[in-house]
């Protein structure tokens, strides 16, 4: 074959490569399904943005208690969707997911959390996110609070680590 034929069979091969990959990356992605719907079983939370809205006292069932022994480990349903709870993995699906773009809503979730699941594994990650959403609301003196609990509840864990770096190390 000379030269000139090898390099339009060339260029053709390439071509059709590209059609190929294009039409793999044009193709629709099949919706992925969410561990935790998108109506949640919580009460909705007052936007931080909005200086009317007054913040709702929590349910019983999430407020702090003095001992988390003493807290239920269920608590009551909300909303439309009353027939479902949240279990542990998708609590802390949703509060990854939430990250710090809601707040009170991941506060609200966090306490919840730690409420229900005070012996789990991932109990130092939910009271960092308490820590962390009290931060992001501005309320320094219970985050600092948070953490202060943290260091003696879960002194050797990262999520300790973090909220003292954050939280404890800067001089008031």
């Amino acid at each position: 074959m000379s030269k000139p034929a090898l390099a339009v069979l060339g260029a053709l091969g390439v071509i059709a490569l590209a059609v190929v990959l294009g039409a793999f990356a044009l193709r629709p992605k099949p919706r992925r399904p969410s561990s935790v719907d998108k109506q949640d079983t919580v009460a909705s939370v007052p936007s931080a943005m909005d200086p009317d809205a007054a913040p709702k006292p929590l349910p019983p069932t999430l407020a702090p208690a003095s001992s988390p022994k003493s807290v239920a480990h269920h608590r009551q349903p909300i909303g439309k969707d009353a027939g479902a709870i949240l279990d542990e993995a998708s609590l802390l699906t949703k509060l990854h997911d939430l990250a710090a773009s809601n707040p009170p809503l991941s506060l609200q979730l966090a306490r919840e959390a730690v409420a229900r699941f005070p012996d789990s594994p991932d109990a130092p990650e939910f009271e960092w996110n308490v820590a962390k959403s009290l931060a992001a609301m501005g309320r320094f003196k219970e985050a600092k609070e948070q953490a202060r609990l943290m260091v003696k509840k879960y002194p050797s864990t990262s999520w300790t680590s973090d909220v003292q770096r954050h939280l404890l190390s800067n001089p008031e």
